[in-house]
């Protein structure tokens, strides 16, 4: 603090106190005098013009009767001789004149009040008296009155103020500028200034804090200049420049601090370039010196870090590798510092030469690996392909002939009335249909091998999937005498669930499957419950129990390998590949599900699938599902007489799918080969057509094409053998609006039937 400022203090608490001391005194003292007193000099005059009244009303009756006026003016005279009276008038109510009228003029300097009195003697009125008087010498008193007081008032707060203030600078202001050069001397890092501080008041408490703040900063300093020297010293010795340079708004460049190192990088010390940073720029190759401008430019530009690789001259003339690594910093006034540091990478950028050479041979290794890697590749395609041609064919040239087996034994049954013969076809009908879940597992296997196995995320209700798979079992459960209980958690009635139906309809109908068939007497139950509600999703157990033969605990650990069952007698005697829950649990584990069992020999067996599916909402109500009779009675009730193309080439196929559409009242007609699809759909008015896929001349596919090509969007659906979901993908991407799989199942073919002829 400076003497200016303190003084400056001073004077500001002077005034200050000046005016809050005398001004309200003297501005309430005047009020005082200016409101009351006058009011006060008012009364009095107005007294003392009552007074005056009062003398002459009781002096001037009997001279006034008596009209002695000499009398009279002497009496008038007396009351006169007051220097305030300016005028006195005594009228004679008998003579109807003034008797006596005394006027001096000059007295007449402010404000005149007037007052007047009626003569009386006894109760007669014999005259009248009128005075004014004049307030002026009031005034003047007044007006002293108010001088003496301010004056007085004035010395007195005068006095007291230069006392207070006298004080005020002993007590205050010599100290607080004795500790305004103290924190001066502070500022300036002299640590070594005293100051007494024996006072207790808050001046001495200052002056302590002060003495503890110097104590502080000085302890802060030294710690401060020692971390500062250790930096300078680390800064030294690091193996590289240590630097803070500086761009100014207007675009020059200026060194704030850089190590002692930058002589053995640009053979320029530390003082020259704090001097002149354009030096240090003329140190950089001149093919990299743009590079290095432009850079600094955009790390300026957007205060992004500064890395930057640029070349120097050593004194032998070789080239230095040069690493710059900076940190942007805005500063006032437009300018940008750079905090960071410089390393020499020459010999990283030697090794990283020869590591592109040794690149290059490598690449040479590694494109010769990659053609053997290629062949390879497209070996492993070439047979992954033809394995995949192989199932296809397979399952084409097994299921053709399954559809006419399955197909005729399905008419022949209808048609046949004697018991032996029924039971000889039945006996047909199940080993036909064995035969089909055989290779139904083979193929679905050989997929999910290959990776090639797609799941169908589509809503679904678990009442449905729950009636499917019973009423799959009925007949086989009907012909051993086993109950099929069916039980499901009431809460997923009418809840509609997110997920593959068909496949989780295909792992409870395996589990349900194994039950009636190693169960002889008794029951078979599916249960379906929830385990766990959370929320968008729900933890489902489902459940399939039977009172068979059971399982012993040594063979349940081999039932869900791949190729497994109980034991060889279980295949001698019921059949079957050891594939089914293989597949089981190749489809839980695709869901994120999983499948368990547990049995004992003799007391039935209890096989399980937990699975995590989504909610999707309130299914709508569901239908129970028609048997095949039921099936093939309402399409001929609806459709009866309807007119469809059968395009198909195998003679015993189209025996058998004449005869199952004839059997629902529908007109057929049969074309050889797709060109004569195409002709007849061309030439005819048809409802559907049922596409073979696989025929002589022109397939199925290209017919389907040349069909849609002439703008007929009459219904297709395709009829093939080939199991795999890319035929069915490319029957679809060629224009066919469904697909039915060979060996056809009549209650399946009459629902597709119904589903297109109804859309149409």
């Amino acid at each position: 603090m400076s003497r200016k400022a303190s003084s400056s203090l001073f004077i500001a608490i002077a005034t200050g106190a000046s005016i809050g001391l005398l001004l309200p005194a003297l501005v309430i003292g005047g009020l005082w005098i200016g409101l009351r007193e006058p009011q006060v000099a008012q009364t009095a005059l107005e007294r003392d013009l009552q007074a005056k009244l009062d003398v002459l009303s009781s002096s001037l009756p009997e001279l006034l009767w008596n009209l002695d006026q000499v009398a009279a003016k002497e009496v008038v005279s007396a009351v006169m001789k007051s220097p305030d009276v300016v005028h006195i008038s005594v009228a004679d109510n008998s003579q109807g004149k003034a008797f006596i009228d005394v006027r001096h003029p000059e007295r007449s300097r402010g404000r005149t009040l007037k007052g007047e009195r009626d003569v009386f003697r006894g109760s007669v009125r014999i005259g009248h008296i009128r005075i004014e008087i004049d307030d002026h010498l009031s005034a003047e008193a007044l007006s002293r009155q108010r001088w003496l007081y301010g004056a007085t008032v004035g010395l007195q707060l005068a006095i007291s103020l230069a006392f207070v203030l006298l004080l005020l600078n002993s007590r205050v202001m010599r100290p607080l500028r004795k500790l305004g050069g103290f924190a001066n001397d502070l500022a300036q890092g002299r640590f070594t200034a005293e100051i007494r501080t024996e006072r207790k008041d808050e001046i001495g408490l200052l002056g302590g804090h002060l003495v503890h703040m110097r104590n502080a900063l000085q302890q802060q300093f030294e710690a401060q200049h020692a971390l500062i020297e250790r930096l300078r010293g680390i800064a030294e010795t690091v193996p590289g420049v240590v630097f803070q340079l500086r761009r100014h708004a207007d675009g020059r460049y200026e060194f704030g601090y850089v190590s002692e190192a930058v002589r053995d990088y640009f053979q320029l010390s530390a003082a020259e370039l704090a001097e002149d940073a354009q030096r240090w720029f003329q140190q950089v190759h001149r093919d990299d010196r743009l590079a290095v401008m432009s850079s600094l430019q955009a790390s300026a530009g957007q205060l992004a870090p500064w890395q930057q690789e640029f070349r120097t001259h050593n004194l032998d003339g070789s080239e230095r590798w040069l690493f710059a690594n900076a940190i942007a910093r805005a500063e006032d006034g437009g300018g940008v510092m750079w905090h960071g540091f410089l390393t020499d990478i020459s010999r990283q950028r030697r090794d990283a030469l020869e590591l592109e050479e040794h690149r290059h041979h490598l690449e040479e290794l590694v494109e010769a690996r990659t053609r053997q890697l290629a062949a390879a590749t497209e070996a492993a395609e070439a047979a992954n392909q033809a394995k995949s041609a192989f199932l296809a064919n397979m399952s084409h040239e097994i299921r053709t002939p399954m559809n006419a087996i399955i197909g005729l034994t399905y008419l022949v049954r209808r048609d046949s009335r004697e018991a032996e013969q029924q039971a000889r076809l039945k006996k047909v009908a199940d080993a036909a249909e064995h035969l089909l879940s055989i290779i139904n597992n083979v193929l679905d296997f050989s997929k999910i091998e290959a990776g090639k196995f797609e799941l169908e995320i589509a809503e679904f209700g678990l009442p449905q999937v729950l009636d499917t798979v019973s009423g799959m079992l009925a007949q086989r459960a009907a012909e051993k005498r086993l109950e099929v209980q069916v039980e499901l958690d009431p809460a997923l009635e009418k809840q509609l669930l997110l997920g593959d139906a068909q496949r989780i309809s295909e792992v409870l109908l395996n589990f349900a499957a194994n039950a009636v068939k190693f169960t002889d007497q008794g029951f078979v139950r599916i249960a379906v419950r929830i385990e766990k509600d959370l929320g968008p999703s729900l933890a489902l157990l489902m459940e399939v129990e039977d009172s068979g033969i059971g399982i012993a605990e040594e063979a349940q650990g081999r039932l869900f390998q791949d190729f497994e069952q109980a034991d060889s007698s279980t295949t001698r005697r019921y059949g079957g590949t050891g594939l089914g829950l293989a597949i089981c649990r190749r489809l839980a584990e695709l869901m994120g599900g999983e499948v368990g069992v547990q049995s004992e020999p003799g007391q039935g067996s209890r096989f399980w699938f937990r699975l995590q599916l989504d909610k999707a909402g309130s299914p709508a109500p569901l239908l129970a599902p028609l048997s095949r009779s039921q099936a093939a009675q309402e399409l001929a009730a609806r459709f009866a007489g309807t007119r469809i193309l059968l395009a198909e080439d195998n003679p015993v196929n189209q025996e058998v799918a004449v005869a199952l559409l004839a059997s629902a009242g529908l007109s057929v007609d049969v074309a050889e080969d797709g060109a004569q699809a195409v002709a007849m759909v061309g030439g005819g008015v048809y409802a559907l057509v049922l596409m073979d896929v696989q025929m002589p001349q022109m397939d199925g596919l290209d017919a389907t094409r040349a069909i849609r090509a002439s703008g007929n969007n009459i219904p297709i659906l395709a009829m093939t053998a080939n199991a795999f979901e890319e035929e069915r993908q490319r029957c679809l991407d060629a224009g066919m609006n469904d697909h039915v799989a060979k060996p056809v199942v009549a209650e399946q073919l009459f629902a597709t039937l119904k589903l297109w002829l109804a859309r149409r």
